[in-house]
């Protein structure tokens, strides 16, 4: 406990060298400064200008607009640290809002949310993720609560799919080996996700990955979605497989202690924009899928749209094969 504790806070400290702290002197959880007014700070993982950077200002908008007193300072392209770092300082009371990736460095059971194929519609991923009563949401809403983080919103951005530069071998058969190597995220589940559907497999951080295929270290890469690929990628990409492989989701949280530090009225304000936030979000993301399949296929990319049964396929095949394992990877025995 002791040595996560002090690696949280060296965590922070190396925020501090980003950008002048993540705490300000004469301020505390509730963000308020000597002469009362209450600055906030709102981090996020995205560049200025992207979906998200809009998204963060539109909710600090709407907070602003409705709380006495409230300042908010946003901070896009993880300026404050990665999504790891501020998870960190948020709970520890130093940042006061975050939008960006769930973390399971400090509780792996958070991985549970991208596990394979828990959703492969849009109304399926409503219902397990939304806010209200979604079963994920609520799960990692609780788990937070231990590292003392408010949830307040979800953000879904994409389904996962694979892209490569070179056309990868028996698609449609999830077990069939696929000729490739791919790049996956640090993280032993899709390690395993990846050799389940027939692909050798590389971990490899973001920051390497573009060089890794720009110099033929691996073939193509998997974790991410369309969206990403697009962004990231774009230019090295030559095949895209639409398999939904997970559901990419960002989520809107706020640390516990400035939480507590809100009036009843002020909860009820920043749960309602956080609601309208995420509404806006899931309709979004639906065109965004849309969207960045089109521009692919524009740019001469060759897009692999699998039917129902294909689906069907993939997940079947990974949850009978290798669902324990998976699982097993992502939460510990006997965690809850």
């Amino acid at each position: 406990m002791r040595k996560r504790v002090l690696s949280a806070i060296f965590a922070c400290v190396f925020a501090v060298g980003l950008l002048a702290g993540c705490a300000n002197s004469g301020q505390n959880a509730s963000g308020e400064t000597k002469s009362g007014k209450r600055i906030w700070k709102f981090a996020h993982t995205r560049a200025e200008g992207t979906d998200n950077d809009k998204l963060a200002n539109e909710f600090a908008d709407k907070l602003t607009s409705q709380m006495d007193n409230l300042q908010i300072n946003i901070y896009p392209n993880n300026q404050l640290g990665d999504y790891t770092v501020v998870q960190e300082c948020a709970g520890m009371g130093e940042i006061q809002l975050m939008l960006g990736s769930m973390s399971p460095s400090v509780n792996s059971t958070l991985s549970v949310q991208i596990a394979p194929y828990l959703a492969t519609s849009w109304d399926e991923a409503m219902a397990l993720y939304n806010s209200n009563d979604g079963m994920v949401y609520q799960y990692v809403s609780g788990q937070l609560k231990k590292e003392n983080i408010k949830l307040l919103a979800v953000i879904p951005k994409y389904f996962g799919a694979i892209m490569t530069t070179k056309p990868a071998k028996n698609i449609e058969t999830p077990g069939a080996k696929k000729g490739l190597k791919i790049r996956v995220p640090q993280q032993k589940a899709f390690e395993e996700f990846g050799t389940a559907i027939g692909f050798s497999t590389t971990p490899l951080p973001t920051s390497d990955t573009f060089t890794a295929l720009q110099t033929g270290v691996v073939d193509g890469v998997s974790g991410g979605g369309a969206e990403q690929y697009w962004n990231d990628y774009g230019e090295l990409c030559k095949y895209l497989y639409c398999t939904k492989t997970h559901m990419e989701c960002h989520w809107i949280y706020m640390s516990m202690d400035t939480w507590k530090t809100l009036s009843a009225e002020e909860k009820q304000i920043v749960q309602k924009s956080a609601k309208e936030i995420e509404d806006e979000a899931f309709k979004l993301a639906k065109s965004n899928e849309k969207k960045y399949i089109k521009l692919f296929k524009e740019k001469g990319v060759e897009v692999y749209e699998p039917g129902n049964k294909v689906i069907d396929d993939y997940r079947d095949y990974v949850r009978k094969k290798y669902g324990q394992k998976l699982v097993l990877n992502m939460v510990p025995y006997g965690a809850s």
